[in-house]
């Protein structure tokens, strides 16, 4: 097996755990097959962070969050809210996944938005869960994207926004912000400053 397939593994063994039916343990898996294609495009290393990124959001959204409703998982599967080229069409999801994996990821507030916040405060419980979850995957790495400018955006965003959507939403991913903040500041920002 590759690193893909073990992680879609994991993330079936984990739903499985979680109660997930066969239904829904086939949509999150289909979520996982559609974005594993834009990433076997681009990404030619399977440890780059991008490669396993809608695996590790499925697990930190059953392992930490206790969420274990499939169109969330799914559609947090084909969403990346830092690269659009690693993001499936919105065709595509509809014709391999679902129609209405589609219009939660639609729902799904992106990062960069003046009115995030906003945003946030005015969705769904899971829509905000699934939001928390994507971005702390795509922050923790981002000591790995090569361009501290973007580094330093994606923190300031996630310590002004995220962290406290965090905690007013989820004691646990309000913990691990707050952790990932802290270390990313004091081990990648200080020098900066």
């Amino acid at each position: 097996m590759n690193r893909w397939e073990l992680m879609a593994d994991r993330v079936d063994r984990t739903a499985v755990a979680a109660g997930v039916d066969r239904p829904g343990r086939d949509l999150i898996g289909a979520a996982m097959e559609v974005a594993r294609a834009p990433r076997l495009g681009v990404i030619d290393d399977d440890h780059h962070p991008d490669y396993l990124h809608p695996g590790r959001t499925a697990v930190v959204l059953f392992d930490d969050v206790g969420l274990a409703d499939p169109l969330a998982l799914a559609a947090a599967c084909v969403l990346d809210t830092r690269r659009g080229d690693l993001e499936p069409p919105d065709r595509e999801v509809t014709a391999n996944v679902s129609t209405a994996v589609t219009d939660f990821r639609s729902a799904v507030p992106r990062p960069g938005s003046v009115t995030l916040l906003e945003d946030l405060l005015a969705s769904e419980p899971d829509v905000i869960l699934v939001a928390l979850a994507e971005r702390l995957d795509q922050v923790r790495h981002a000591h790995m994207w090569g361009d501290l400018a973007e580094a330093q955006e994606a923190h300031q965003e996630a310590s002004e926004v995220y962290l406290k959507m965090a905690e007013r939403t989820h004691a646990l991913l309000a913990t691990r912000y707050a952790h990932w903040c802290r270390a990313f500041s004091e081990r990648y920002l200080s020098n900066t400053r």
